[in-house]
């Protein structure tokens, strides 16, 4: 997992999303350790989509808000 509290991601989007989709990502795996699978699944979509995210938003460059229309 990511060693950025969300204090120090807050500012930028793009680490924001990043931040998101480690997080997500553990979480995703705890959910299926203990046999959430459904919970898993729902984690594992929120992560690719933090994933997108982080990609293009960091693709805009520095100062974007949001990732804007898909």
């Amino acid at each position: 997992m990511s060693e950025r509290s969300p204090a120090d991601v807050a500012g930028d989007a793009a680490a924001t999303a990043a931040y998101v989709a480690a997080i997500t990502a553990e979480l995703a795996r705890l959910a299926r350790n203990h046999g959430f699978s459904t919970l898993a699944y729902v984690l594992d979509m929120a992560r690719q989509e933090a994933r997108v995210l982080a990609d293009s938003v960091s693709s805009r460059g520095p100062g974007s808000a949001d990732a804007g229309p898909r």
